[in-house]
């Protein structure tokens, strides 16, 4: 009985716990920065959100089973990956059971990229960017594959240096305002809207179609993961 009591209070916990997930694979945002930057300075500044799908024209590659446009009251329930509440009740897959395989729904291609090339990937920064609900630092964002053609990582173990293509902080590539840096939650007046993770792809990568997993650490354990692939040209 207390096992239970122990995985339904693991799994309530992790439900109301800090969350992002990839929204996109493939996102331009040299327009999108402009116009937050503009409109944050006004006497009445005017949020603009990425996510939104307004915006879903600059966005050219979804991760996998991502709806587009997207809706991010549905997908805060149905569609993350808790690792850690999943790995507590004895669940160490690395992704959503929707996206085990590389599935794509109609209108969300996955991304086209060449060997070498950078794709901007795009998750929200939920009101985490400067720390909050996260013990204070918002951790780092990672990015693991296996360099090979038509091989996906599907379990945690698999989380290894060796399949590390890069990390940054998760904050590295955000917008938030005001730029007070002691304005660190939503309560406070924090707006967060817009992360990205620049992802430099290998020059030496072969031809074809590679899985990869990202995955946002913080308070020393990887906590939230999404995965998708690219069709690599050279």
């Amino acid at each position: 009985m207390k096992n239970v009591i122990a995985a339904a209070t693991a799994l309530f916990a992790a439900s109301a716990s800090a969350h992002s997930w990839l929204a996109c694979t493939d996102y331009d945002n040299t327009e999108m920065l402009k116009w937050m930057e503009g409109n944050s300075t006004l006497p009445f500044p005017i949020t603009i959100d990425p996510t939104m799908p307004a915006y879903a024209n600059f966005c050219k590659g979804w991760p996998r089973a991502k709806q587009n446009p997207g809706n991010w009251i549905e997908e805060s329930s149905n569609y993350v990956w808790n690792l850690v509440a999943n790995k507590f009740n004895g669940e160490t897959a690395a992704c959503h059971p929707s996206q085990r395989s590389p599935n794509q729904l109609g209108g969300a291609p996955r991304a086209q990229a060449k060997a070498g090339s950078t794709i901007r990937l795009m998750f929200g920064g939920n009101g985490h960017a400067r720390g909050a609900s996260v013990g204070g630092d918002p951790g780092y964002v990672t990015v693991y594959t296996k360099g090979e053609p038509e091989s996906d990582i599907t379990d945690l173990s698999e989380f290894t240096d060796e399949n590390k293509l890069q990390s940054n902080g998760f904050s590295a590539e955000s917008f938030a305002y005001p730029a007070d840096p002691n304005v660190k939650s939503p309560t406070q007046g924090l707006q967060d809207k817009g992360n990205w993770q620049s992802l430099q792809l290998p020059k030496a990568m072969i031809p074809g179609r590679h899985m990869f997993v990202w995955v946002w650490s913080y308070e020393g354990k990887d906590q939230w993961s999404t995965c998708f692939d690219v069709d690599v040209s050279e």
